[in-house]
């Protein structure tokens, strides 16, 4: 089975920054794929350049049959949807019209089809009832959760999580959760940069941990997260499980 995502030889260099180190990585459809690491490690800049939000320094990047390029990127990223750390709502916008916006831009769908489906989305992360509230009316979690809707809003093929629950409160990171094992078990395709290692445990079907720029270890959650076989891998969890 070809991988909807095929990544090779990816590099990224920021001046003489090193970021990313030759990445090699293929993600199957409805794979969720959880990105480890500490600070640094290289996480979130694979994200950005899995969708051109950086463009890499060497390699490439596939998406199903086609390298995805700065001539291409615009049509790819409707494809390939990813939510922040930040939420980066507009905040003269109801969370209906936020999320609405995108398939009336870019789809050139009528503002009653893009509403009745911003509605659904805002009904499938369990907010249909805030669809006139501002951002600022909102909670952190709820706010990510209309950013989750805002990111399905144009039907992609893949979502990137960059850390979603990074900037939440505690309390608040379980409804975002919640959200994204629900997407899981639909069958969405995930590559989920994370430090929430219960997700990672119980909703990825294979976990990939970035050390300073490389893979060093990837495989399933039961031998990863479990039984690593890296001395690395075992220092970062011990710290991050307080093992």
């Amino acid at each position: 089975m070809s991988a909807i995502l095929s990544i090779k030889g990816l590099t990224k260099s920021f001046g003489r920054n090193e970021v990313l180190k030759g990445i090699d990585l293929e993600v199957q459809e409805r794979e969720v794929v959880a990105l480890i690491g500490a600070s640094g490690s290289g996480k979130s800049t694979l994200l950005r350049c899995i969708n051109r939000l950086e463009a890499p320094t060497g390699g490439t990047v596939r998406f199903r049959d086609a390298e995805v390029t700065a001539a291409n990127v615009n049509a790819m990223r409707r494809d390939i949807g990813m939510v922040f750390q930040r939420f980066n709502l507009f905040p003269h916008l109801t969370a209906l019209q936020n999320v609405a916006l995108a398939p009336r831009k870019v789809l050139r769908t009528s503002d009653g089809e893009a509403e009745r489906d911003a509605l659904k989305l805002l009904e499938q992360v369990k907010l249909g009832g805030k669809a006139d509230a501002f951002p600022g009316e909102l909670s952190g979690g709820q706010q990510q959760r209309v950013a989750i809707a805002r990111a399905l809003s144009l039907k992609p093929a893949v979502m990137l999580f960059d850390e979603p629950t990074s900037a939440l409160d505690p309390e608040l990171v379980g409804e975002v959760l919640e959200v994204m094992r629900d997407l899981a078990q639909s069958g969405m395709t995930m590559i989920v940069a994370t430090h929430e290692m219960g997700f990672a445990r119980d909703v990825a079907s294979r976990v990939i941990f970035l050390d300073n720029g490389t893979i060093l270890e990837e495989g399933p959650p039961s031998e990863v997260l479990v039984a690593p076989k890296m001395d690395r891998t075992r220092e970062f969890l011990a710290r991050v499980l307080n093992r």
